[in-house]
């Protein structure tokens, strides 16, 4: 069962409890009875709505005036006292939020990196501030990545120097947030697939040491597509085995990575 079917059966449980007429922000931190969840539902709104305005900015105001970003804090800040879902995407975006939570259960490092870059404008300590409490798991991450940037120009950085600083920290499956999912999905350990290829059974194939090969399995990892993952991996081969795309060690490269979208 794929975590798409999990997610929609759980909310087929759940959703006679909920009240669809009336849901307004206060009821989303207990919508569904696990705590993660909730906040992810709460992130995609917020997201969605940071997403959406810097998608419609127009180049006829100074959108970085201190005057204009304190009057859009306090705008959000208003909207996020009025928050009223409508019916007919409550079901939708609970499912999201399910399946984002499992994604970074599973994968810790290639979440975070995916979500951070995808979501944030500039990838700097405060917006990571304000980021980590939706992943209350995984704040020391979070901490560690603030600490990191204070070291780089500006206190910002990009998607490259963020995949290097989070595959630095060695990050496995979060265990207790799959016990608490599996708590109330009973979802099978089986979904939770890694990209778990051996340096040493592949050395040959790639002139870089360990650490640029978990790099590049990261980097890898953090693509959103099976065809973006696999143009990484060939550029980076030997030149001796650009032309043996036939080779076995090859081939279960790009099977396990497959497996993954």
């Amino acid at each position: 069962m794929s975590i798409n079917h999990y997610a929609i059966n759980f909310y087929k449980k759940i959703s006679s409890e909920i009240d669809t007429n009336n849901i307004t922000g206060d009821k989303l931190l207990n919508i569904t009875q696990c705590n993660h969840i909730n906040l992810f539902i709460i992130k995609k709104i917020y997201d969605d709505w940071l997403n959406n305005f810097n998608k419609n900015k127009i180049p006829f105001f100074d959108y970085d005036n201190k005057e204009t970003k304190e009057a859009q804090k306090n705008f959000m800040n208003i909207l996020s006292k009025h928050i009223k879902i409508k019916p007919s995407i409550i079901p939708d975006i609970i499912i999201e939020a399910i399946i984002e939570t499992v994604k970074l259960a599973a994968n810790p490092s290639n979440y975070i990196v995916n979500d951070t870059f995808k979501n944030l404008n500039k990838i700097n300590g405060k917006n990571l501030k304000a980021r980590k409490k939706y992943y209350p798991y995984h704040k020391d991450v979070f901490d560690e990545l603030i600490s990191d940037i204070q070291h780089f120009e500006n206190n910002t950085i990009g998607k490259t120097d963020l995949i290097k600083l989070v595959a630095k920290q060695n990050l496995n499956e979060c265990e207790i947030l799959i016990k608490e999912l599996n708590s109330i999905l009973e979802i099978d350990r089986n979904l939770f697939i890694k990209i778990d290829i051996n340096y040493s059974h592949n050395e040959e194939l790639f002139n870089m040491n360990k650490k640029e090969y978990d790099n590049l399995l990261l980097e890898v990892k953090s693509c959103n597509t099976f065809q973006e993952a696999t143009e990484i991996i060939l550029d980076n081969l030997k030149n001796n085995y650009k032309h043996k795309l036939d080779d076995p060690k090859l081939i279960k490269i790009l099977t396990s990575i497959k497996e993954n979208y």
